[in-house]
């Protein structure tokens, strides 16, 4: 049952995600709302995964594949709740959508990956991996907007001026939900940096930086850059957006690069 739900959850969200690339390259009123409907389904889908997949036992997140789940939900759901808030931004599914089935299919891989063993498993473990988590949703979503920022920016400096251009949100709408996105997420990673310093330095008896531990780095770096200088020098466009893209796949590299590490220890 667990495999099956899993099937047809990503099923569900790879319809959502050529529907809403559909509606963004062609135009059309109705895949849009049949996008919204299939990912809405593959939710629910996704929901009942989890719940025979926790009823297996195990702690949450004690393995990779369920830190991947958690994730690819936890995006959508913001993703549609934020869309609640604000229509104009419902076409970043076709940027944001993708994203999150790719970790839900990472997720799928994942299962070979063992348990956290106990030697390196803490109470502060949870804590660490948890804001992890909640920070790459909020980064997910500037990523998405980045990404949309870049394409609609290249268009309006080649002058095609219809089209996905038209179906794009406006520049600034797509700068500010980047820059509040990556304001969330930043405060968020930050402290997944200092405590999984910390959890670190208990464990390995002293600070040893890992391929994973750089990226991590590398993205809270990018990160700090991007809201200093947007909020002190008045950064926008499309350096920022840049930035935040980077700073997106080097945060998303960290949980690849645990994934492979661990499962080469299994």
């Amino acid at each position: 049952m667990v495999a099956t739900f899993f099937v047809a959850a990503a099923v569900a969200y790879a319809v959502s995600s050529a529907l809403y690339l559909l509606t963004l390259t062609r135009g059309t009123d109705g895949p849009g709302r049949f996008a919204h409907g299939a990912l809405l389904l593959a939710v629910v889908l996704h929901g009942v995964y989890l719940g025979f997949d926790y009823s297996s036992g195990g702690p949450p997140m004690g393995r990779v594949h369920q830190t991947l789940t958690f994730l690819s939900l936890g995006i959508v759901g913001a993703f549609l709740l934020a869309g609640l808030r604000r229509k104009s931004i419902a076409i970043l599914g076709a940027f944001i959508t993708p994203v999150a089935l790719f970790f839900f299919l990472g997720a799928g891989l994942g299962r070979s990956v063992g348990d956290v063993s106990d030697d390196t498993r803490s109470a502060l473990l949870p804590f660490h991996i948890g804001v992890n988590v909640l920070g790459l949703v909020a980064f997910a979503l500037a990523f998405g907007s980045a990404v949309a920022y870049v394409i609609q920016e290249r268009m309006l400096r080649q002058k095609k001026l219809s089209g996905v251009f038209e179906r794009l949100p406006a520049l600034d709408v797509l700068d500010g939900f980047s820059l509040r996105a990556v304001s969330v997420g930043f405060p968020l990673l930050t402290v997944g940096v200092v405590t999984g310093a910390f959890w670190a330095t208990r464990v390995q008896q002293g600070v040893m930086v890992t391929s994973p531990q750089a990226f991590g780095l590398a993205s809270w770096v990018l990160f700090a850059g991007v809201l200093v200088l947007r909020l002190a020098a008045g950064w926008r466009g499309r350096r920022a957006a840049i930035g935040t893209i980077v700073g997106f796949l080097c945060a998303a590299a960290v949980l690849v690069g645990y994934a492979l590490r661990d499962g080469a220890l299994t």
